[in-house]
């Protein structure tokens, strides 16, 4: 691990100075479950080097990491029973990011739980579809 933050809390789990729940740890990543979940099975996936959102994480980091996310759902799902999950990433405070040490939320889901879906959707209209593929591909290219 290259970066850490002295004061991220998901950094100082990585490193033992707070006491975690883990599930599954390699050289590059670290699952454990969260103290707080939205449903009981409900796993946090962190990259082990700090980086405060997953805008900072460099790809070979992120495929590493998230190369563990169809194990862990295959397991979230049978240790828990649930129905499905979601696989969730907040980027920023808009977006509902509260620790800003880039990670993954896996969740599990029941078809009677409490948790509101869907999000509402706004269609685009005119040429706007094509407008935001446009930017997004210059942005790509531009990398």
């Amino acid at each position: 691990m290259s970066l850490r933050d002295p004061n991220c809390i998901f950094c100082k789990i990585i490193a033992g100075d707070i006491p975690s729940s883990r599930v599954l740890e390699t050289e590059t990543a670290l699952a454990f479950l969260d103290i707080n979940p939205i449903n009981h099975g409900h796993v946090l996936l962190v990259p082990k080097a700090h980086h405060p959102a997953i805008f900072d994480l460099g790809e070979e980091e992120a495929a590493e990491t998230a190369r563990l996310l169809p194990r862990l759902a295959r397991a979230i799902r049978k240790a828990t029973g649930a129905d499905g999950l979601n696989v969730i990433i907040n980027n920023g405070d808009c977006a509902g990011q509260t620790i800003f040490h880039g990670h993954w939320h896996i969740v599990p889901r029941f078809k009677a739980d409490a948790v509101n879906w869907p999000w509402p959707h706004s269609p685009y209209s005119g040429d706007e579809l094509g407008q935001m593929q446009f930017r997004v591909k210059r942005e790509l290219e531009a990398e």
